[in-house]
């Protein structure tokens, strides 16, 4: 069984063919020859099938016969279009080879009588290269000997992670491959011959987060090095590793980073499709900075906790207010804390600035479109009162927090500028339930009134989803927490702002237009209508939705013959 490549090649009479022409380079053969599973086609009455693969130097055949496999593997080189074989000395000219068949022959030492061709076919389709790309990752990942993640930075490997605090990363948090995967650009040439692979890399993180000491540990090829190397050094700032003590401390990180073109295309076309959406969204995709579980709530507390001052120094008045800024650095911790308006009593200033300053960390904020933490400011007023002015015994104070920034600026912002959204779950983001707070801390939106929402900072309109567990509508509503008029839903989401407007909808499911600060320019009154185009939108007051065939119910289209065209006053332009 050892030798049933000879199975392969049958011989017949005829004498030897001219070989046909190849007018690829063994650079281009390797790309096209190399990591698929090849299929050879046999007679119909054989029982058995044979599979071959050229990978890492070796070819690698298996014999499949009643349900049995057995593997063969040889060693082998490519010499422009002939395959010599190591073991054998034997040699095999490709006479066919594109990305879908292979066509090999045996080339005998005294050419007096020829072996017939093998003919191997491989699946070529979108779906098989995924899936091959896939088959291709997890070989990879069991080949490869390195420790990933985070190590000391002697080289030794953490056992347990419980120990120290990982470095953590804005968006990736702690799986740093994810974006490796997101912001790699392919390497041109690669990916026109579809040529998967990939990198090992090793650098240091030193106690600002920033790497260091890059090195590729793994090389498939060249090209895939460079890409790995720039965005390691691209690599935004981690909230760098830590001690059990939480001292800041350096350390060695190790990434496995593939190359999968035909995943890397249908990243590329869902990115763009995203990016497009980014630029019709009328949110700025940021995280705020939170302290401890994220409420709000838990810096007045914390604040309240700590603060002790002399209530006879407020002599006759009930109360005094004096407001603070804190700015929390991209670290999460505190860099500066400064009065903004003072209560009057330096003392009772200066008390309210040293319990900010020795705060523990915080969650710094985070900006999505750049994928990197970022600086922020909260603005907190501390309301100084006497509970009793005779017995003054227990003074305390009333804290709120009134304003918020991701700029170094500190802002105090009117009462109803902006509502943030607040969750108790782990993370914000879109499909929690949330509630809405103020600049003064008040809830302006209930937690539970929506079922989740896509605007996480609410400074004009905002858009959150009816609590109905099935065909739930998109509301808008304002920064006061008005609620204005149903979205029109456009792929899963609220309608794209096109030269202006948006689509609306009242509650008879009818189609109008609104501004991006929420006034209705056209009432809603179609029953369908397109997004406006080169200041027209094509519209029709009758009608219905057709599902169209074979596409499951997640695909319609229009019935419908009698169309208009409106300008943006709403008025019929022709038809």
């Amino acid at each position: 069984m050892k030798h049933f490549l000879s199975i392969l090649f049958i011989f017949s009479l005829n004498l030897v063919s001219p070989l046909l022409a190849q007018d690829k380079s063994s650079v281009d053969m390797s790309a096209l020859l190399e990591n698929k599973i090849w299929k050879v086609q046999l007679p119909q009455d054989k029982q058995y099938a044979i599979e071959m693969e050229f990978r890492s130097a070796e070819w690698k055949q298996s014999f499949l016969y009643d349900k049995k496999q057995t593997p063969i593997c040889y060693s082998y080189s490519l010499h422009e279009d002939t395959i010599k074989v190591f073991e054998s000395g034997k040699d095999y000219i490709i006479q066919e080879l594109t990305d879908s068949t292979l066509v090999l022959q045996y080339l005998p030492e005294i050419l007096t009588i020829e072996v017939a061709p093998v003919r191997c076919t491989t699946d070529n389709s979108i779906q098989g290269q995924r899936q091959n790309e896939e088959r291709l990752d997890s070989i990879w990942r069991k080949e490869d000997i390195w420790n990933k993640g985070v190590a000391k930075i002697t080289g030794e490997p953490i056992k347990d992670l419980s120990t120290i605090e990982p470095p953590r990363w804005a968006i990736w948090n702690y799986d740093l491959e994810k974006y490796f995967v997101s912001r790699m650009k392919y390497p041109k040439k690669l990916l026109e011959k579809n040529v998967a692979g990939y990198s090992v890399v090793m650098f240091s993180l030193d106690t600002l987060g920033l790497p260091r000491g890059i090195n590729i540990l793994t090389s498939i090829h060249k090209d895939f090095d460079k890409e790995v190397i720039r965005l390691t050094q691209e690599l935004p700032h981690c909230l760098p590793c830590r001690d059990k003590n939480g001292k800041r401390m350096e350390c060695f990180y190790t990434v496995y980073v593939p190359f999968l073109p035909q995943h890397y295309k249908d990243r590329v076309k869902t990115d763009s499709v995203r990016e497009e959406e980014l630029k019709q969204c009328l949110v700025e995709w940021e995280s705020g900075s939170y302290f401890q579980k994220g409420n709000p709530y838990e810096i007045t507390n914390y604040i309240n906790e700590h603060l002790r001052y002399n209530s006879k120094m407020l002599g006759n008045k009930n109360q005094i207010r004096g407001i603070y800024t804190i700015q929390i650095d991209s670290y999460g911790e505190v860099s500066e804390a400064k009065t903004m308006r003072s209560c009057r009593i330096p003392e009772w200033d200066n008390q309210v600035l040293q319990i900010i300053k020795s705060m523990p960390r915080w969650t710094p904020a985070i900006n999505y479109w750049k994928g990197e933490y970022c600086n922020s400011v909260w603005t907190v007023p501390v309301l100084f009162k006497n509970d009793s002015p005779t017995t003054p015994i227990n003074p305390h104070t009333d804290v709120s927090v009134i304003g918020y920034s991701t700029c170094d600026t500190p802002v105090l912002m009117r009462y109803d500028a902006t509502l943030t959204a607040h969750t108790t779950e782990p993370y914000l983001e879109v499909g929690v339930p949330v509630y809405y707070l103020n600049e003064q801390g008040d809830t302006i939106v209930p937690y539970g009134k929506y079922r989740y929402c896509q605007t996480d900072t609410i400074k004009k309109l905002g858009f959150v989803y009816e609590h109905k567990p099935k065909d739930a509508r998109i509301i808008c509503i304002n920064n006061a927490g008005k609620e204005l008029f149903y979205v029109f839903k456009y792929d899963n989401g609220p309608d794209y702002i096109q030269e202006g407007l948006f689509r609306i909808m009242n509650e008879d499911g009818l189609v109008g237009f609104a501004d991006s600060l929420g006034n209705v320019v056209i009432k809603p009154q179609f029953k369908f209508a397109y997004p406006f185009e080169h200041g027209k939108a094509k519209v029709t007051f009758s009608g219905e939705n057709k599902v169209i065939p074979d596409s499951k119910g997640e695909k319609h289209y229009r019935d419908n013959s009698d169309w208009y065209y409106i300008n943006k006053n709403g008025k019929i332009i022709n038809k």
